[in-house]
């Protein structure tokens, strides 16, 4: 039996959110899908109750993003453990992808990065050896060639 909701209770929330006065501090994160942090509020009393205290405020908006992401479905919880993609890992593994060789529009679509980003990122990968710059033979655009 699965006892989802498809929505939070900003009622619900202040009230977790009012035993912290009782030193059980971050229940309404956990509550509002931010586990991490619900963790961290609980270990270190909210901050020291500054957090708490700021997270009074903040926890009408932390209702209607959690509700929007139950809405669309669109949850973003992953493993506490689960390691993030790092952005010079993704530009790397789309050249990998693409035969080693990318153009910056590709770079672009692959890594689903912002294109001031993934300049920067190609830019670090020249700095740093990984690529080189070279022209497409037929037609002369310039080509970024990763050593993969």
């Amino acid at each position: 039996m699965s006892f989802q909701t498809n929505s939070v209770n900003i009622l619900t929330a202040y009230l977790l959110w009012g035993l912290g006065f009782f030193g059980f501090c971050g229940l309404h994160r956990f509550y509002l899908g931010k586990p991490v942090s619900g963790i961290f509020w609980l270990l270190t009393f909210g901050l020291l109750f500054l957090g708490q205290f700021v997270d009074f405020f903040l926890i009408p908006n932390m209702v209607k993003e959690r509700n929007n992401e139950l809405l669309a479905g669109t949850e973003t919880r992953r493993p506490l453990l689960e390691k993030k993609v790092q952005p010079m890992q993704k530009l790397l593994q789309a050249a990998k992808d693409n035969g080693n060789v990318l153009s910056l529009g590709q770079a672009i679509l692959s890594t689903e990065l912002p294109p001031e980003e993934v300049q920067k990122l190609l830019t670090e990968a020249l700095r740093q050896n990984l690529a080189h710059i070279g022209n497409d033979p037929v037609s002369g655009a310039v080509r970024y060639h990763f050593d993969i």
